[in-house]
Formats: structure tokens, C-alpha cells, sequence
């Protein structure tokens, strides 16, 4: 078989078959044919998305009350999350940290009464939680 040598030097750069046949206008089986002739091993594609971008590929925000539904995977219990490398990631817990800049302490919660929203607005971790009650108990008497 004769190799193509742009073929060879995209191989040599580390790109995929996928990505040489996508740049070169050829067939990826010949990217393919061509790497097992010269004997370089396939490369494996890495989704380079970052948990940031994912979590705007799957929250959408709503028409009304300013809430952000989740599209995305959840886990067992139903809270939404992104996975990222084997690792989940809370999808509140992203908006809590895009919202404010810090890591949340303790479970992130929504603050308003619709399932699912992961609107940065509508997020709250434990101890602002504890104050919103504190607020409320104050104003209304320990009637929550």
C-alpha cells in the first residue's frame, strides 16, 4: 500500500482518523489503513468539555420565574448531575459556585419550589439556609 505522506505527518501531530479525514477531505478508513501501515497506534478522542460547559449544554432556562430546568443525566435519588472522568458533579453545586465564587458548605439546595431548577439564583448551601430560616423564624414567629 502506498502512504500518503500529509496523511503520515497529521499521524506523526497525534491527530485521530477522524480528525485527518475530516481535514484532508479522505475517507477515515484510509486514515485508518494508512496508521496500521505505518504502525502507529489508534488514537483515543478525549471530550475536552469542561463540567462549566456541560452544565450549560443541559440547563434551560424556563419562560416564567426565572428558573432553569435540567435536560441532563441525574443520579439515583433524581438530582441532577454532570459527569466528568468517572467523577459526578452536582449541577446545583455549579450554579452555586458560577453564583458566588466559592465552594457551597454542605448540600446545595433550590430555594424555590420547582423540581429540578438549577437556576444560579434560586441556589442555596447550608448555612444560608440556616440564616433564611432564622430570617423567617424572626418575621414570623417559628411558624415554619
Amino acid at each position: 500500500m502506498r502512504t500518503r505522506a500529509d496523511v503520515v505527518a497529521l499521524i506523526r501531530d497525534g491527530k485521530s482518523d477522524r480528525a485527518i479525514a475530516r481535514e484532508l477531505g479522505i475517507a477515515r478508513r484510509e486514515a485508518a489503513a494508512t496508521r496500521r501501515a505505518v504502525g502507529a497506534p489508534p488514537v483515543k478522542t478525549v471530550y475536552t468539555l469542561t463540567v462549566e460547559q456541560m452544565w450549560h449544554t443541559y440547563a434551560r432556562p424556563t419562560y416564567t420565574g426565572g428558573h432553569m430546568d435540567w435536560t441532563g443525566p441525574t443520579n439515583h435519588a433524581g438530582t441532577p448531575i454532570v459527569k466528568r472522568r468517572q467523577v459526578s458533579h452536582s449541577a446545583r453545586g455549579i450554579a452555586f459556585r458560577r453564583r458566588y465564587g466559592r465552594d457551597p458548605v454542605g448540600y446545595v439546595r433550590a430555594t424555590c419550589d420547582r423540581p429540578g431548577c438549577v437556576a444560579e439564583e434560586h441556589v442555596a448551601d447550608a448555612p444560608m439556609r440556616a440564616e433564611l430560616n432564622a430570617q423567617y423564624n424572626a418575621i414570623f414567629g417559628g411558624a415554619r
